[in-house]
C-alpha cells in the first residue's frame, strides 16, 4: 500500500472534521457495529470472500453465497491494474487462483478480464476476476458489506473510489498499521477501519476510533481484553482461519468472548456454529435497518 507521507498525513488528520469537534458523518457499517457490541452480537466476516469447493476466492459467486447462508462480512482482496482498473485478486501472481500464469504487475485490465478463476482444490470454474465495481453492485443487491483488503491500491486511490462509487455504506477497509489508518482516515473519518490495537498511537494519529475497530490477530483469544476495550465502547474483530479445525468449538469461544467479527475460511462450519443462516440473518436485520 501506497501511504501519505506522514507529514502530509498529520496535516491532514488535523485539518479533519473530526479534529474541530464537528460530527462525522459515519457510515452505515460502522454505526452497526455500536448494535452488534451492545447486543452481544457476533458477525461472520469471509476470508477471502469465501472460497468452497466449486466457489474460488474474490469470486461473485462466492460473494453471493454468503448472502445465503448469513454472512454480512466479505473480506476481499483489491488490486489496481496498469490501466487503473480496480480488481479482486490476493496473490501477486496468477498461478494458484486463474487460469493464467506469471506476475500480475504491469498487467492491463484486458489480460487479466478473460482468465477463469480456480478454487481452492485447483479445479477451473466458470467464474472471472471481478472488478470492485461489480463487487459493489453486488453488495448492494445482496446486503454484504466488504472488508478491504488493499494490495496495490493507496489511500487516496480507494477513498476517492468509494466516494465516486457512492460505496460509503457498502465497505470496510483494512489498515494494517497505524500510518495506513490515518490516511485513511484524514481523507474520510467516518469510513469504517480495521485498526492494530494501539490505542494510544491511533488516536495521536487523528483516527476517529469510533468508526473503527479494533484487530485482534489470529492466535489466541483474549477474552479479558475484548472486555475491556468493550467497555470503552470499542468493537474487536479475530480471525480463527488458521486454526480452524472443521469443528464448533472455536467459533463458540469467540462468541463467548464477545468478538464482534469473526473471519473464517470454513464459512459453512461457522454458520451452523452459531445457529444457523436464519439466526444471523436476524441478527442482521436487528443492526442493519
Amino acid at each position: 500500500m501506497r501511504l501519505l507521507p506522514i507529514a502530509a498525513t498529520a496535516l491532514l488528520a488535523a485539518c479533519s472534521p473530526a479534529s474541530h469537534n464537528v460530527p462525522v458523518d459515519r457510515a452505515a457499517p460502522a454505526i452497526a457495529m455500536d448494535c452488534f457490541r451492545e447486543t452481544g452480537t457476533s458477525m461472520l466476516a469471509a476470508h477471502r470472500g469465501g472460497p468452497a469447493e466449486g466457489y474460488p476466492e474474490n469470486a461473485l459467486t462466492s460473494l453471493r453465497r454468503l448472502s445465503t447462508l448469513g454472512v454480512l462480512y466479505a473480506e476481499i482482496d483489491v488490486r489496481r491494474s496498469a490501466d487503473g482498473v480496480l480488481y479482486l485478486l490476493h496473490d501477486d501472481s496468477l498461478d494458484r487462483t486463474t487460469s493464467g500464469t506469471g506476475p500480475v504487475d504491469g498487467l492491463d485490465w484486458a489480460d487479466l478480464s478473460g482468465l477463469r478463476l480456480a478454487d481452492n482444490d485447483g479445479l477451473p470454474t466458470s467464474s472471472r476476476i471481478p472488478t470492485l465495481i461489480e463487487a459493489f453492485d453486488l453488495a448492494r443487491e445482496a446486503n454484504l458489506v466488504l472488508n478491504l483488503d488493499l494490495k496495490s491500491v493507496s489511500p487516496e486511490q480507494i477513498v476517492t473510489f468509494i466516494h465516486e462509487q457512492g460505496a460509503r455504506d457498502l465497505v470496510a477497509v483494512i489498515a494494517y498499521t497505524v500510518e495506513d489508518a490515518a490516511a485513511v482516515h484524514a481523507l474520510d473519518p467516518g469510513l469504517l477501519l480495521s485498526v492494530p490495537n494501539d490505542r494510544s498511537a491511533l488516536r495521536r494519529a487523528g483516527v476517529n476510533l469510533e468508526a473503527s475497530y479494533i484487530w485482534m490477530g489470529t492466535g489466541p483469544l483474549d477474552p479479558h481484553a475484548d472486555t475491556a476495550l468493550g467497555d470503552l465502547g470499542l468493537e474487536t474483530s479475530a480471525g480463527l482461519f488458521r486454526r480452524e479445525d472443521g469443528s464448533p468449538g472455536l467459533y463458540l469461544e469467540a462468541r463467548d468472548a464477545n468478538i464482534e467479527l469473526i473471519a473464517v475460511d470454513d464459512v459453512d462450519t461457522a454458520v451452523r456454529a452459531l445457529g444457523g443462516g436464519a439466526v444471523l440473518r436476524d441478527q442482521i436485520n436487528a443492526c442493519t435497518p
